[in-house]
């Protein structure tokens, strides 16, 4: 629960933030206690849109940078609270990433800026839609997802450090991209890809790979044989790596268009 330990952190910060950061901070922590840890990723998903992580790194969130010895602070929040429900054995894979996205499209990364809404800090992505396979988008798709793309300065010599936590998805104008998008957060719109890194597809020289460089994408991946033509028989025998940009277009709109998933045609062989 990644974004969910961060998030609690940004609201029990410095004393120059909001009053809102503050209640907000209270509110999560309260529904912690009061749901039970075994529930903290359902409070994760209302906040963050994100179903499951990766393994939390360091929670720091802010310094003040003109003292002697700048001060860090963290965030009293329980290991097990953070991690509960999180990780996964393995990554997630392209069975995954069909299943458990609301939104599905492939075009070019057109802006990408930050800021802070009601005290919580996103990054707004603006796609150039050229393809949709699930979903209901115009020519363009808009999304914020939790995290500034770069610390910023507070001023009083504090520098806020809530940026996009790692392994999740980063974005740079001009990007030729596949998101697989879970749906927005019920509380606060917050929205990401499905398996974080994973769900982000980036096309480069005909080459397709994720920002999780495809490891474990296309494997436990079973198929009704008859479904599958030479092309995809090499996509799916790739490990790691690169693959043919075509071939897993092809492979992903017939899976997606002809509901495999739904007809039981294609599954994840350990689940």
């Amino acid at each position: 629960m990644h974004g969910f330990g961060i998030l609690v952190i940004r609201a029990l910060g410095p004393n120059n933030r909001k009053g809102h950061m503050q209640k907000l901070g209270a509110v999560i922590l309260g529904l912690v206690a009061l749901i039970g840890v075994s529930q903290a990723s359902s409070v994760q998903e209302w906040l963050t849109g994100v179903v499951g992580s990766t393994t939390p790194t360091s929670p720091q969130i802010a310094k003040q940078t003109t003292s002697a010895a700048p001060k860090a602070m963290n965030a009293p929040v329980p290991d097990a609270a953070i991690n509960d429900a999180a990780t996964t054995s393995g990554a997630p894979n392209i069975v995954d990433l069909i299943g458990d996205s609301e939104t599905i499209i492939r075009g070019s990364v057109k802006e990408v800026t930050d800021g802070f809404e009601n005290g919580i800090p996103y990054t707004q992505v603006t796609v150039e839609v050229t393809e949709t396979l699930r979903g209901q988008v115009g020519s363009e798709y808009t999304f914020r997802q939790f995290g500034l793309t770069k610390p910023r300065s507070m001023g009083n010599g504090w520098v806020y450090l809530g940026v996009t936590p790692e392994g999740w998805s980063q974005y740079a104008a001009g990007e030729n991209t596949m998101l697989f998008l879970h749906k927005p957060a019920s509380m606060t719109g917050l929205q990401t890809t499905a398996g974080l890194g994973q769900g982000k597809i980036l096309f480069d020289g005909g080459n397709a790979v994720s920002q999780a460089g495809n490891v474990g994408l296309l494997e436990n991946v079973e198929v009704n044989a008859n479904l599958l033509n030479d092309k995809d028989k090499r996509l799916l025998a790739t490990k790691k790596g690169a693959v043919n940009a075509d071939g897993f277009l092809s492979f992903v709109r017939r899976a997606v268009g002809n509901k495999w998933i739904a007809g039981a045609k294609m599954r994840h062989a350990t689940k």
